[in-house]
């Protein structure tokens, strides 16, 4: 079992994300993010071929999509980002916000050739 510090990982975008080289896995994702006291306008939008879960493990963040206030979620609420979805975020409080974003890939087919690519890219690049 390995276990992940992702408490000193967060990098300049508020997020660090896990994918499979730190899970193991090539099906899942994981997401730890920390928004700023009042920061406004982190973009939430699941890529293509993905869902994803919002669990807001600290504070509170209000959800808007296209002008329009959808909903607040609060500590220990969490909140579906289904493909296709393109939300905006903040956090209307003083406090830091925690939460954490699972996904999984809805085509797995669409990852993997993403991988493959990567990979036949890096044995290209070591040729060279």
């Amino acid at each position: 079992m390995k276990v992940i510090d992702l408490s000193n990982r967060v990098d300049t975008s508020g997020e660090i994300a896990l994918g499979p080289k730190e899970s193991g896995t090539l099906t899942t994702y994981m997401i730890y993010g920390v928004l700023a006291p009042r920061e406004t306008g982190r973009r939430m939008r699941p890529g293509k071929g993905r869902e994803e879960i919002l669990f807001v493990i600290s504070g509170r963040v209000q959800f808007e999509s296209r002008g329009v206030s959808d909903a607040t979620c609060l500590a220990g609420s969490a909140v579906a980002l289904p493909e296709g979805s393109d939300f905006w975020v903040t956090n209307p409080t003083m406090q830091s916000v925690q939460y954490i974003i699972a996904g999984g890939f809805t085509e797995p087919a669409h990852f993997l050739k993403q991988v493959q690519e990567q990979v036949e890219g890096r044995h290209a690049s070591i040729g060279d």
